[in-house]
């Protein structure tokens, strides 16, 4: 039913992220990972789980981060009918995504694109602008027109074509990209408040996950220095308390809750 795409650069994530998506999925699936990294230890977790029952296939390493032109080669060795492009510092999911996301695509065939909606709280925005930003298009199933990327991006095989054709580069905004193409075609990528993901993005977060000094290395040589001076202004207020891993622990909570289906 559902092929997970994950182009791996931050194992600590990545180790977190694949278990909660075998853990969660209950429909056929198969977890598809690109190595922009070499970790013996992720590595050995990934070659654990498969051991296991795990559907899990390494299909490439590089020893240069390729960034997200791994997902060109991703895309191409899915199986599935879904075809999902996850961010690798999304670390947790709501379960029974696959199941509502074929039903959206039965229900709308104009769709061909949705995205999960991310956690939003004091501390992250998780990617995504407030929902003024969003033109409500189906509330009962909660689809909203507006901004999107590929923090978790589910897309319909039909346009597979399309996402050949997408001019990938180290870091560029495949979801976002997408989307605009299938405007074109008359077509939709839509934003889905009914499934949810839990996407690291935040000094405080990345902080709690240890990750700071990473991150902050990751977007200077991405040369993203709002990011980097963001994280790096919030120094003074680190590390965090530790109620925000009590906080965290409820979020995952709440995201091992099944949405209603359509």
């Amino acid at each position: 039913m559902i092929s997970y795409c994950v182009a791996a650069y931050r194992p600590r994530y990545v180790r977190m992220l694949v278990a909660d998506l075998v853990r969660k999925t209950t429909v056929p699936f198969e977890v598809l990972i690109w190595l922009n990294v070499a970790d013996d230890e992720l590595v050995a977790f990934l070659h654990q789980m498969a051991a296991a029952g795990a559907p899990i296939r390494i299909v490439g390493l590089t020893p240069e981060n390729i960034g997200m032109r791994a997902y060109r080669h991703l895309f191409e060795a899915a199986r599935y009918q879904m075809i999902t492009q996850i961010d690798d510092d999304v670390v947790c999911v709501s379960p029974e995504i696959a199941q509502r996301a074929a039903a959206i695509f039965k229900r709308h065939p104009a769709i061909r694109q949705i995205v999960a909606d991310v956690w939003q709280d004091d501390f992250t925005s998780g990617a995504r602008p407030g929902m003024d930003a969003y033109r409500c298009v189906d509330q009962s199933i909660g689809l909203y027109d507006g901004p999107i990327d590929g923090w978790f991006s589910i897309y319909h095989r039909s346009i597979l074509p399309l996402l050949q054709s997408v001019a990938y580069s180290q870091y560029c905004f495949i979801g976002g990209v997408v989307q605009g193409q299938l405007r074109r075609r008359r077509l939709q990528g839509l934003l889905c408040t009914q499934m949810k993901v839990f996407h690291v993005i935040g000094p405080e977060y990345v902080s709690m996950f240890d990750m700071l000094e990473f991150e902050i290395a990751k977007y200077r040589a991405l040369g993203r220095s709002d990011i980097v001076d963001w994280y790096e202004s919030a120094r003074p207020t680190l590390p965090v308390p530790a109620m925000l891993r009590k906080h965290y622990a409820l979020i995952c909570d709440e995201l091992e809750r099944p949405p209603e289906m359509p």
